[in-house]
């Protein structure tokens, strides 16, 4: 008799036990999909006032992205790795011309920076180191001359150097701060 009543006991805590568990993963799996839902909603919701915003489709997402321009051509393309950007970043202007292209490590940027009018001219040629401006940063004007030099460590303007016109004739204004 004492064996049957630990058999029973046994197998009615068996029951429970396992019983439990998917009912739980269920639960757990009907709150992870709604979380997302609630996610992807938000980004929605947000890419709707902004359309230039880039955001993951759910929090932990790796993978490629690609956002298209509503005639088709790609606005965006990059990769993200656990809901962060990484590796490198091309934005493109509707006409399918590159825009700007960064990189990322690991959600920060990080490595070459380039931005450009319409026409391929180079607008902007920097660099980022650990998510701040470092180094020696160039900015052209519309017509593709460079009309500033600025010199960057850790964020802070080292050293800039303005030119009054596109013929690289010095302008008075030279800064230095350390």
């Amino acid at each position: 008799m004492m064996k049957h009543a630990s058999l029973y006991a046994f197998f009615l805590f068996m029951t429970f036990a396992c019983g439990s568990g998917p009912e739980k993963s269920n639960n757990t799996a009907a709150s992870d999909s709604a979380l997302k839902e609630q996610y992807r909603l938000r980004v929605d919701s947000l890419k709707k006032k902004n359309p230039l915003l880039i955001l993951p489709p759910d929090t932990e997402y790796t993978g490629e992205y690609l956002d298209k321009w509503e005639n088709g051509l790609v606005k965006f393309r990059g990769q993200f790795r656990f809901g962060k950007r990484h590796g490198q970043w091309v934005s493109f202007y509707p006409n399918g011309e590159p825009w700007s292209e960064l990189h990322y490590d690991k959600g920060n940027r990080h490595g070459p920076y380039l931005v450009y009018y319409p026409k391929m001219i180079k607008r902007i040629e920097g660099y980022y180191k650990n998510d701040m401006r470092d180094s020696i940063w160039n900015f052209y004007d519309s017509t593709g001359f460079k009309a500033a030099v600025i010199v960057y460590s850790k964020n802070k303007v080292v050293k800039s150097d303005y030119f009054k016109n596109p013929r690289f004739k010095r302008q008075l204004k030279i800064e230095t701060k350390e």
